[in-house]
């Protein structure tokens, strides 16, 4: 690809870092009224449809979006707010949605489900497949390969 290629098409690394800014900040605008952003409902929503799981299970899929603090900081104002119930054992501290969260979450589901649809205008369900399984072959390319030293 030649530099006047890049330039009329970005390469991958682009899109998907353009892809993901897009997607925070649409859904950002669109949950804000209800005092969400995309890590909020990526945290609830996980929470949701594990019925229970390790507080360490869901930050270990959202650390690739927030740091600890920010994660810490979203768990505690579900718990502030009645939503999250969180259960201790041992080292182990156990994540569910109490009712008033199951609410709040089937609200901004709805909010939620309409983002996902503009974003899928014109991508079949194929094609979305198509494009998941090529970027986790590439992430698993890469996570097998071993870095050199310098």
């Amino acid at each position: 690809m030649t530099q006047q290629d890049r330039t009329k098409h970005p390469p991958l690394g682009y899109w998907l870092k353009h892809a993901d800014e897009v997607i925070t900040k649409h859904v950002n605008h669109v949950l804000s009224d209800h005092g969400f952003t995309r890590f909020h409902w990526q945290g609830g929503n996980s929470i949701y449809e594990a019925g229970t799981v390790a507080r360490k299970g869901v930050f270990n899929t959202m650390q690739t979006f927030i740091e600890a603090g920010e994660f810490d900081d979203i768990l505690d104002g579900f718990v502030k707010q009645g939503w999250l119930v969180e259960r201790s054992d041992g080292d182990t501290t156990a994540l569910m949605l109490a009712g008033a969260g199951k609410t709040n979450r089937n609200t901004i589901f709805a909010l939620q489900r309409e983002v996902r649809k503009r974003a899928m205008q014109g991508i079949t369900g194929q094609e979305y497949a198509i494009v998941l399984d090529v970027l986790q072959r590439m992430v698993n390319n890469l996570e097998k390969a071993t870095p050199r030293s310098p």
